[in-house]
């Protein structure tokens, strides 16, 4: 007979809510990215980079700042600009300032498919979120995960 191949790990409070923390994401954000796909086709990293353009300081983010907003790698976020201005979502600006840069935005009509992916992912965040907690219980989990990002500035980035 096999022996268990289980390691006996050591679980503190910090660690069991860590796990706590990380399957309830994984498993939300599973749901709603096969949901934002089946109904408009769009993969949530791309609906994501809509989402940071839209809702930028005037509407437009360098390239640099959206690469690190994300959580993918910036050679990612390049690729997915990339694509996304071949499918006339974004397009690229030069900085009035500075010639060399650019500015990404949305266009007309990544405005129309951003709106329609938002529809449809606030719908999964209610359905899925917003429907299983209490206001108050919504407002505390917010309340706790802005404390643990506050306490986080500064730190390396990935």
């Amino acid at each position: 007979m096999l022996a268990s191949m289980a390691i006996e790990l050591r679980t503190t409070e910090a660690s069991a809510t860590w796990r706590a923390l990380i399957t309830a994401f994984s498993h939300l954000e599973g749901i709603l990215a096969a949901e934002m796909k089946a109904e408009t086709g769009m993969a949530m990293e791309r609906y994501g980079i809509l989402l940071m353009l839209a809702q930028a300081e005037d509407g437009a983010m360098r390239p640099s700042d959206l690469a690190e907003a994300l959580p993918i790698t910036r050679s990612g976020t390049t690729r997915l600009v990339d694509r996304l201005e071949q499918d006339g979502l974004v397009e690229r600006r030069s900085f009035e300032s500075d010639r060399r840069g650019n500015l990404i935005m949305l266009t007309g009509k990544g405005h129309k498919i951003f709106r329609q992916a938002g529809r449809v992912h606030l719908r999964g965040i209610e359905e899925h979120i917003g429907s299983r907690l209490t206001k108050d219980e919504m407002n505390e989990l917010r309340r706790l995960l802005t404390k643990l990002t506050d306490s986080s500035e500064g730190t390396p980035a990935r």
